[in-house]
Parts: C-alpha cells; sequence; structure tokens
C-alpha cells in the first residue's frame, strides 16, 4: 500500500511545484557560478513554467469539477435506488396490514363469540374446516387462554400452520405501527 495517497487533482500542482523546485535550485547553482547568460535562460525557464502552470490551471480545474459531478450523479443514482427499495418494502408492509384488516374483519364480534362459548375440542372441529385466514381471524379475536385451549385441540401440524400465520400477522401488525406507516 503506498505511503502517500495522490488524487488526480493533486498531481497537476505537484508537478508544477516540482518543475519550478528543479528551476529554482538550478538558478542558485547558476548564480553562484556567477554566469549572467545562464541566469537569463533559467530566469526564461522559470518564467516558460509559471505561464505553463497558470495556463493549464482551468483544465486541471474543469477536470476536478467534472470528476465531482461524475461522482455527485453515481450517489445520486445509488440513492434512488435505494428510494426505490424502501418504496417497494413500504408497499408490500402495506398490503400485509391490509390483508390482515380483512381477516380480521372477516370474523365478526358475534361469531368470534360463539367460538368463544363452544368447548375447546368442539370450536377445534369446526375451525379445521374453515379456511385458514378465517380460522386466524378468530383465534386473533378471541381471548388468549380460550384460543389456546382450542389449538390445542387441533392436530399439532395444523395448531403449527395456525400459530405461524398468527404471529406473522402480529408482527407484520408491531411493524407497521413501528413505522408509523398509515392506510
Amino acid at each position: 500500500m503506498p505511503l502517500l495517497k495522490l488524487s488526480k487533482k493533486k498531481i497537476l500542482p505537484l508537478k508544477c511545484a516540482a518543475v519550478s523546485l528543479g528551476l529554482c535550485i538550478s538558478v542558485a547553482n547558476v548564480q553562484a557560478q556567477s554566469n549572467s547568460d545562464e541566469v537569463d535562460d533559467l530566469e526564461a525557464a522559470i518564467e516558460l513554467a509559471k505561464n505553463y502552470c497558470e495556463a493549464i490551471a482551468d483544465q486541471s480545474a474543469d477536470a476536478r469539477i467534472a470528476w465531482q459531478m461524475r461522482a455527485l450523479f453515481d450517489v445520486e443514482h445509488q440513492m434512488k435506488a435505494k428510494i426505490a427499495v424502501l418504496d417497494a418494502k413500504v408497499a408490500e408492509l402495506r398490503s400485509w396490514v391490509k390483508r390482515r384488516d380483512e381477516i380480521l374483519q372477516r370474523a365478526e364480534g358475534h361469531v368470534v363469540e360463539i367460538y368463544a362459548n363452544m368447548r375447546p375440542d368442539a370450536a377445534a372441529l369446526q375451525l379445521t374446516s374453515l379456511d385458514d385466514e378465517t380460522a386466524i381471524s378468530i383465534l386473533l379475536q378471541m381471548k388468549a387462554r380460550k384460543a389456546s385451549s382450542v389449538l390445542a385441540e387441533l392436530s399439532s401440524e395444523r395448531a403449527a400452520y395456525l400459530t405461524d400465520l398468527m404471529a406473522e400477522f402480529t408482527a407484520r401488525k408491531a411493524a407497521q405501527q413501528n413505522l408509523g406507516v398509515s392506510q
């Protein structure tokens, strides 16, 4: 790994500085020799180097701006992609909330009371004949103690399946409330 990291925008000024430094050292050597012709030539070379650095400064600034603009466009594209993913997640969450509300509305209060007043084995037998969403709706609206006794009477596979669905709907509802997503 290099000890010194240089970006492209720092290289050009460093080249100009190196050329100028080299020329200054040469000028110092020449002055020590007191040769006026060589001093004039070196001063002309230094002037040329300064002119070159001044002439290339606008182009280097334009290149730096272009590089920064590309970086900004890349970041903007990444942000738009992330926003699209988040919008898709919000839409999915809203659909789950809507589905859960529909399931809960399927079983009206009086139907839930009927199942809640049944013996657990009779309620379990009736729930096996219902579709999953209606069964979940009834179980979610029952008191926890009564729902657990009804689930205990179901076959272990069916009880586990219905419990998983209820947990999924409850988790989605909790996530919806935590995110503050409204319908």
